[in-house]
């Protein structure tokens, strides 16, 4: 990609799994420091630092144990990246929950809004929503510090946002899409920018029914795309390629690496405002 990613200090909520996986071995790949949160610890975060580790070195990585619905173990979880490095320049907001905390085959039983559980709507609102809230308002008064920065939000397709039965997942989803909207607009006087990430389909994560890795699964939007689909957008925005690009969506699966790195971009972009495709 380019150099400017080098040195820089990344944060993927999210990271142990899935995309945040792939899109903290692409940042690291780079040159990037990347601290990868998730909600509980376990052998996948584990598992992610290590390879990251095999890339960029020990000091590459840091894992922590953060549920980005609870303020406060943001707050810890900034404060560990701090003492660790000394700045945060990158948020990726990729960590969620989906349908299956509300029915294991959403995809086949369409649960209706009604039949859902209190707590369940509760989590995933608190996650997909307040989560991405909690980590913004904790890191991007380092960067105004710093005078650069990105914010990277992680949505889904429009069509899955207005599926019928997906009602707690898809109503957080287009809150996401204003909020990075209107955050985009909020950071206008500043060298930060904030900016949408999907990747254009149902992706072999653990969002969708099924066990990981079986390629017969098929999601909602029908073939499943590889995690590491999102790796060089991704990277794309967290470098300083990116600068001036502010209140975007980019839709990965639109990117093309045989083209120039700014045709691809431009290719696979869309105003928030204006997007009605993808």
């Amino acid at each position: 990609m380019d150099d400017t990613i080098s040195g820089k200090v990344a944060v993927i909520t999210g990271g142990g799994r899935g995309l945040g996986k792939a899109m903290a071995l692409g940042l690291v790949s780079e040159g990037a420091k990347v601290a990868i949160t998730a909600s509980r610890e376990g052998q996948e975060l584990d598992q992610t630092a290590k390879e990251c580790k095999k890339i960029g070195g020990e000091d590459c990585v840091l894992t922590i144990q953060a549920d980005v619905s609870d303020y406060s173990k943001c707050k810890v979880a900034v404060e560990k990246v701090i003492s660790q490095w000394g700045s945060i320049n990158i948020l990726i907001n990729n960590a969620g929950r989906g349908m299956t905390y509300v029915d294991k085959d959403f995809v086949k039983n369409r649960p209706k809004l009604w039949d859902i559980q209190t707590e369940s709507w509760k989590m995933i609102v608190d996650t997909n929503l307040n989560g991405i809230f909690n980590m913004s308002k904790l890191t991007i008064p380092i960067m105004i510090k710093e005078g650069w920065g990105r914010i990277i939000n992680i949505s889904t397709s429009l069509m899955t946002m207005q599926r019928k039965g997906y009602s707690p997942y898809g109503s957080t989803k287009w809150a996401v899409e204003g909020l990075t909207c209107i955050l985009a607009q909020d950071l206008e006087e500043t060298n930060i920018t904030a900016n949408i990430l999907i990747p254009g389909g149902a992706t072999d994560t653990a969002m969708i029914p099924g066990d990981v890795g079986d390629k017969s699964r098929t999601g909602a939007d029908g073939n499943l795309f590889e995690p590491d689909i999102m790796v060089k957008p991704s990277q794309y925005l967290a470098s300083e390629l990116s600068d001036g690009k502010n209140g975007l969506r980019f839709v990965a699966k639109l990117w093309d690496n045989e083209i120039s790195i700014d045709e691809a971009a431009n290719n696979s972009s869309f105003d928030i405002k204006r997007n009605r495709t993808y």
